[in-house]
């Protein structure tokens, strides 16, 4: 697929973005972040053999390398770059810029475009946890049906209890309060609440998020990192220019430098092999600051995969191709997490959902607050766990807020009466708080799908997803059906996200990509132990191999119905625990 195709794909689709607290009343913002130490190291400075490697600096490798890294040799080997806060796109144009691409494989956003469904993530020191929501949210302990005894018993016994409340305490996380006003946040608890009056299964609920809200004003962290609080700006998905959100940048990365490691960014792994003295060595392609890339290789005692599922997933395959023997269950279980993309257009309730991002506040102390604040959840007790599902709100980054205001008509055109149409007619005339856009509230959907995706490689060795029958899945139907009475309860129209549209292509779209490595009890059910520990074919069903990890969210073997990211940080500081060369 050309560079093109996949930019107009991801236009349609940049609206998942807004998918992965109190202030003072002042909207004063600093005009610039200042300048933090740099955590990575050029590609040139990386040495020729380590103890242990992480591939990726995610939710998953930036825990395994701050638990690992105080007594051994540990290398973090990231594709991306690392981004500064003023970095950061502030536009459209500068945000399309930084989309990542074969012809700019250092794009912050990596969106692989597919025939049924399309992928986005983060790309740079720190992963998705740059463009993501930075939702803390735990699942519930009854889904784990199709996961290791292991992790079940884990759940069951309050064991992982203790390992999220240790990524809470790392993360930051915290709540906006009632004392922020964030009408975004007030309108969604608003509408769910009338759905539960109504009798819907539901239950109105603040999320905690990884942001800092309100503890650090201008100081360092816990990590010596400098934040500023956040100021409601409503950028958090194209990254945060201010530095208030607390990106594993600000966190696990630098605990884990402060331990030992080196953290080189630049570097793309592309396959391992197994060394007849059980070391591994790692192919890579580094691209230095200037220059052509360059391949290379490392050796280590132990590998552990972190790059993400699609990641993770397709330096297996490609090493599979290699003659690494592999379960026959990768590239299986490809699971979207069952998110969905939905907008209530047009209410008659100004809903402050249009991000500024760093200009200043336009709705004075009316701000629009982080990304996502508040939920839906219909996780009710007794609801069979393919039935459930939460509906939390969402900002509008700045970047996409011009583009918005001007195709919504579009998408959803017409209006119930005339102030809805005077709405739409200020949209189309100017950016302005008082049009269409800024009355209407998104809906991100996460729910259960059947984990039936399939990732494979293409004909250029790149990882991509095969699901014919995933706009067919259950879930969806459900979650939008719930999503236009909530756009009812104002006047407001439903749309779906463009992408979905039969006019961009009708696929899906995810930023809670799982699976393609999952997790199990034997070899032939799963490529990892519950340890993730990669299993090896040749063995006994429960044999693995000796220094092979992965620990992301590619080892998850079925939807988790919430954000994930507390589970995969959670999983990997059960890993880290419990890891033995």
């Amino acid at each position: 697929m050309s560079d093109s195709i996949k930019r107009r794909h991801f236009m349609a689709a940049l609206g998942s973005l807004v998918a992965g607290a109190s202030l003072a009343p002042s909207p004063a913002r600093a005009a610039t972040p200042p300048p933090r130490i740099p955590l990575s190291r050029a590609p040139g400075q990386l040495a020729s053999v380590y103890d242990v490697l992480v591939v990726g600096s995610g939710y998953g490798g930036a825990v395994m390398a701050a638990r690992l890294a105080p007594g051994r040799s540990l290398a973090v080997l990231e594709r991306g770059k690392e981004w500064s806060p003023d970095a950061f796109a502030t536009g459209l144009v500068d945000t399309l810029a930084q989309f990542r691409t074969a012809s700019s494989p250092l794009g912050l956003f990596d969106y692989r475009a597919g025939g049924s469904i399309d992928v986005l993530s983060g790309n740079g020191v720190g992963g998705t946890s740059l463009i993501n929501s930075s939702v803390v949210l735990a699942p519930d302990r009854d889904i784990f049906g199709r996961w290791p005894q292991a992790i079940r018993d884990a759940y069951a016994s309050g064991a992982m209890d203790g390992y999220e409340a240790r990524v809470h305490s790392m993360l930051g996380a915290d709540t906006v309060t009632e004392a922020d006003a964030l009408r975004k946040s007030w309108f969604h608890l608003s509408t769910t609440a009338a759905r539960k009056r109504q009798g819907a299964p539901v239950q109105p609920r603040a999320l905690p998020i990884a942001v800092n809200l309100r503890r650090y004003q201008g100081q360092p962290n816990a990590q010596g990192v400098f934040q500023a609080a956040c100021t409601h700006c409503g950028d958090c998905v194209t990254g945060c220019r201010i530095g208030a959100k607390n990106s594993l940048d600000v966190n696990y990365l630098p605990l884990a430098r402060s331990g030992g490691a080196q953290i080189v960014a630049r570097i793309e792994v592309d396959w391992i092999e197994r060394l007849p003295d059980n070391r591994w060595r790692v192919h890579y392609l580094a691209r230095p600051d200037s220059g052509p890339a360059v391949a290379g290789s490392v050796v280590a005692a132990s590998v552990i995969l972190a790059a993400g599922s699609l990641g993770s997933t397709q330096i297996l395959l490609r090493s599979q191709a290699r003659g690494l023997a592999l379960s026959p269950a990768l590239g299986t279980r490809f699971s979207t997490n069952g998110d969905l993309l939905g907008l209530a257009y047009n209410t008659r309730v100004q809903t402050n959902v249009m991000g500024f991002g760093a200009a200043p506040a336009p709705f004075g102390l009316k701000r629009v607050g982080p990304t996502i604040t508040a939920m839906a959840d219909y996780r009710a007790a007794g609801t069979p766990v393919a039935q459930r599902y939460l509906i939390q709100d969402a900002a509008i980054p700045s970047a996409l807020v011009d583009a918005l205001r001007l195709a919504m008509p579009l998408a959803a055109p017409g209006g119930s009466d005339f102030p809805a149409l005077q709405r739409i007619a200020r949209d189309v005339a100017k950016r302005g708080t008082d049009g269409a856009l800024n009355h209407s509230m998104v809906y991100l959907g996460i729910g259960h799908d059947s984990a039936s995706g399939k990732v494979e490689l293409d004909a250029s060795g790149n990882a991509r997803v095969l699901w014919p029958g995933i706009m067919k899945e259950p879930f969806g139907q459900r979650m939008r059906a719930e999503m236009a009475l909530h756009a009812q309860a104002f006047g407001g129209r439903y749309a779906d996200g463009p992408r979905s549209s039969p006019l961009f292509g009708g696929a899906m779209t995810t930023v809670h990509p799982l699976g393609g490595c999952p997790m199990a009890d034997r070899v032939e059910d799963g490529v990892v132990d519950a340890d993730g520990r990669v299993f090896n074919p040749h063995g006994a069903p429960q044999a693995v191999y000796p220094g092979l990890r992965v620990i992301d969210g590619a080892i998850a073997p079925a939807s988790l119905g919430a954000n994930p990211l507390l589970t995969i940080a959670a999983l990997a500081e059960r890993a880290a625990d419990r890891y033995r060369l």
